[in-house]
């Protein structure tokens, strides 16, 4: 049976994946990065195959607390990609298939591939010089500072892509960013994202509401695009209406300049209940994004039956289809967005429909379940077909 070695830095989705590899039982160990000081570190299901190498990551992590210079913070998340790549060479002699960390495996990934494991490399973003171009020319266009990547990591990162044997992304738009790097389309696997389902399912049959609701949630940041929906949002022409901004506030925002009216709020970061009932509070769901490898708030808002008004660089056109349970559009375009918006706002019956098609889509998924299964499948092609070729 085929055996995975798997490494990660954080919680994020990665836990959900050793857990599904685990109930495959396909996982021979998970080398996980998270601190394990954070109440969030248990994962008691993997018990002896759990092994931490978080030494530099919570060093990393104290860093932002205490608000260390950039230079420092950056320095300490490459030792603690460094740390984890190491860590992982202890366990390769037993593994079929060494599943790492975009700039977590360099050294084990050229190791394991003296010892003929299959080698595959997880991106969660698109390919870093496309994801740079796009930032930059964002910064650039917004006239604010633009700072490039860490020099040695995006030096990682490039070479990993080359060495790994496949690349494992979460939707079509960083497959397409890596078609344009010239990769050949049969090294790339994708793995869309799941999503978390809700305990309290959407009501679309709750009475409608005065006043139009409009939610977003993320960082608000030059990345995430938030001043083009700021924009859409004050050119539309309706008397009720709300726009509901839920997220951190980097210190290089992306709508410097930008005048906020009084039907629009900054809630800053919710949880639990308080982010539950902003999004049951919501009529429309939008993600501005100018990059994003998939962004995993568009299923949570399609879980509570909300229509999505989002970007070709979400992922969201593996969530939805388009003019069903919502619609994509171009990045850097408010128009487009208010557009949107102008149709929701004025036609009820629109509206009415597509939440109910959002709400039929996700009760014909699976949520983070779902995901695992299409992971483990994907592996076990590979290592399948691999083994065929020996």
């Amino acid at each position: 049976m085929m055996k995975v070695v798997y490494t990660a830095p954080n919680r994020a989705h990665h836990y959900r994946y050793a857990s599904s590899l685990n109930k495959a039982n396909i996982l021979s160990v998970f080398v996980s990065g998270f601190p394990r000081w954070s109440p969030r570190a248990r994962i008691t299901e993997l018990k002896q195959k759990l092994y931490r190498a978080d030494i530099f990551q919570t060093l990393y992590l104290l860093s932002l607390k205490m608000r260390a210079s950039k230079t420092m913070s950056d320095y300490l998340a490459y030792l603690a990609k460094i740390e984890q790549d190491f860590a992982c060479k202890k366990f390769m002699k037993e593994a079929d298939v060494f599943l790492f960390y975009n700039g977590n495996g360099l050294s084990s990934c050229n190791y394991a591939n003296k010892m003929g494991k299959i080698t595959i490399v997880e991106v969660v973003n698109s390919h870093v010089e496309y994801q740079e171009d796009l930032l930059r020319e964002e910064h650039k266009s917004l006239n604010l500072p633009w700072e490039p990547f860490h020099e040695k990591d995006k030096e990682r990162r490039l070479k990993e892509y080359d060495a790994a044997d496949y690349i494992l992304l979460p939707s079509e738009f960083v497959k397409q960013s890596f078609l344009a790097k010239g990769f050949p389309e049969d090294k790339l696997l994708k793995v869309p994202y799941g999503f978390t389902i809700p305990a309290q399912k959407a009501d679309n049959n709750a009475k409608a509401q005065s006043t139009f609701n409009v939610l977003y949630v993320g960082s608000i940041s030059v990345r995430k695009g938030v001043r083009y929906l700021i924009e859409a949002f004050k050119m539309l022409e309706i008397a009720n209406k709300k726009l509901t901004i839920v997220g951190p506030m980097e210190q290089i925002s992306g709508i410097e300049g930008i005048m906020i009216t009084d039907d629009i709020e900054y809630a800053g970061v919710l949880k639990g209940a308080y982010l539950e009932k902003a999004y049951q509070s919501a009529d429309v769901f939008c993600l501005p994004t100018i990059e994003d490898g998939y962004g995993l708030v568009l299923g949570e808002a399609l879980s509570y039956g909300l229509p999505l008004i989002t970007t070709t660089n979400s992922g969201g056109i593996d969530l939805i289809s388009e003019g069903t349970e919502g619609f994509i559009v171009p990045i850097r375009d408010a128009a487009a967005i208010h557009e949107k918006l102008k149709l929701f706002s004025t036609d009820s019956e629109l509206l009415a429909k597509m939440k109910l098609a959002a709400t039929k889509k996700v009760s014909s998924m699976n949520g983070w379940d779902a995901s695992g299964i299409i992971l483990c499948e994907k592996l076990e092609t590979v290592f399948l077909k691999n083994k065929r070729i020996e």
